[in-house]
């Protein structure tokens, strides 16, 4: 995770603390998101018995990290968590959303889920997830867990995954719900043509086809081939055309 001594650290799903207690030892302070009532309850006392001298850098929420809009203290400038595997895309685009100072993210999810969050366009398992993620950083796969490494063992394998903010944010006038909107569209019909799979989206293939041209982009491509920022320029051409539509405004 390449924790530094100057970090303010977010946890999503601390549990009993193992990483916590590690990532405390060498951040400025570790804020842990937590939202089981008997986890959360036995955290404190975990940090307070095993690392007193550090007790006062660390801060607990107990809350639903699908729900978290502010953290107590400096705002956070890495995330790094074993992420729960049945919510982890929504989580982690969720914070890296909420909270922007966030540069750099290190979380272990599901070795099928960091395959599509690190995947590049044309591969098979590209898709919303990898998108999405790619919107905010620059990811990549960061290693593979075995299941031997945990107890009790469990029927799927797991893999780290490394998101680190881009220096720059995706150059378009739409909007991020804009876009997302876009790339939700485009997947929903994996199988189909954009022209096909974006009609709903634009209104009609028509429609469509007028937006994917407009963007420089073939009405035949498929979702699967297009980068983040080729479904922004489709966005930005939707935008364009409805507000070259709207009736005037009479004052």
């Amino acid at each position: 995770a390449e924790v530094r001594p100057d970090d303010v650290v977010v946890e999503v799903g601390p549990g009993l603390g193992s990483l916590t207690l590690a990532l405390l030892e060498t951040a400025d302070r570790v804020t842990a998101v937590e939202i089981d009532d008997v986890l959360a309850a036995a955290l404190p006392t975990t940090i307070t018995t095993r690392m007193p001298e550090r007790a006062e850098r660390f801060a607990l929420v107990h809350s639903d990290a699908m729900h978290v809009q502010e953290l107590p203290g400096p705002a956070p400038t890495a995330l790094v968590a074993n992420l729960p595997y049945n919510v982890a895309v929504p989580v982690l685009l969720h914070m890296l959303e909420t909270f922007p100072s966030i540069e750099r993210t290190l979380v272990m999810v599901q070795s099928e889920v960091a395959d599509r969050l690190a995947a590049p366009p044309g591969s098979k398992v590209y898709g919303v997830p990898s998108v999405k993620a790619n919107w905010y950083a620059d990811v990549k796969r960061a290693g593979a867990i075995g299941r031997n490494v945990f107890w009790p063992a469990p029927n799927v394998d797991s893999g780290l995954v490394s998101l680190v903010r881009r220096a720059e944010p995706v150059r378009t006038a739409a909007s991020r719900k804009e876009v997302f909107a876009v790339v939700d569209a485009a997947f929903a019909q994996r199988r189909k043509t954009l022209r096909a799979a974006l009609a709903g989206w634009a209104g009609s293939a028509a429609a469509a086809e007028a937006a994917l041209v407009a963007a420089g982009i073939s009405p035949q491509a498929r979702g699967e081939s297009l980068a983040v920022e080729e479904f922004a320029r489709i966005a930005e051409h939707r935008s364009a055309r409805n507000t070259e539509h709207e009736e005037p405004v009479q004052k």
